[in-house]
């Protein structure tokens, strides 16, 4: 059980359901990485059947750093931001369905302006969430006023 790596899971599930997805801007024309230990790519990167470049990190809550992940993906996108060939791409994150509330919760320590100013500078298209109800999509802001406590 040492080798469980719940961010490549939920990245196999999401990338195997975007296979199929009807979503034009979303569906999987090519992939490039889905690998969350790749070095020179993002946990995710395909050119979709419309062609959008997308590039998305993944994280879990349901690992043993639950907690670090949340801060984790702001180092993610920068550095993802940073790298050459990225000006036409589209930015996402990937979380579990059931892990909305965990990361909204902790996201709602941040100043809600700085945050949201934040997903503009990257900027974050979109976040992704799988799970039971499959891959659906919310905007940063949205992910942010999702916990209500």
């Amino acid at each position: 059980m040492g080798n469980r790596n719940p961010e490549q899971d939920i990245i196999d599930l999401f990338t195997d359901a975007l296979q199929n997805h009807t979503d034009n801007d979303i569906k999987i024309k090519t992939l490039v990485n889905k690998n969350c230990r790749a070095r020179k790519h993002a946990d995710i990167e395909f050119i979709s059947t419309s062609g959008c470049y997308w590039v998305i990190e993944a994280k879990s809550n349901d690992s043993s750093d639950a907690h670090n992940t949340v801060h984790k993906i702001f180092g993610e996108l920068l550095k993802e931001t940073g790298r050459e060939n990225r000006s036409d791409c589209k930015y996402g994150i990937l979380i579990p369905e059931c892990g909305k509330e965990f990361y909204s919760r902790l996201f709602q320590a941040i100043n809600r302006d700085k945050f949201i100013e934040f997903g503009k500078l990257i900027p974050v298209d979109s976040v992704f969430t799988y799970g039971q109800l499959g891959v659906q999509t919310m905007s940063w802001e949205k992910l942010y006023d999702l916990y209500k406590p």
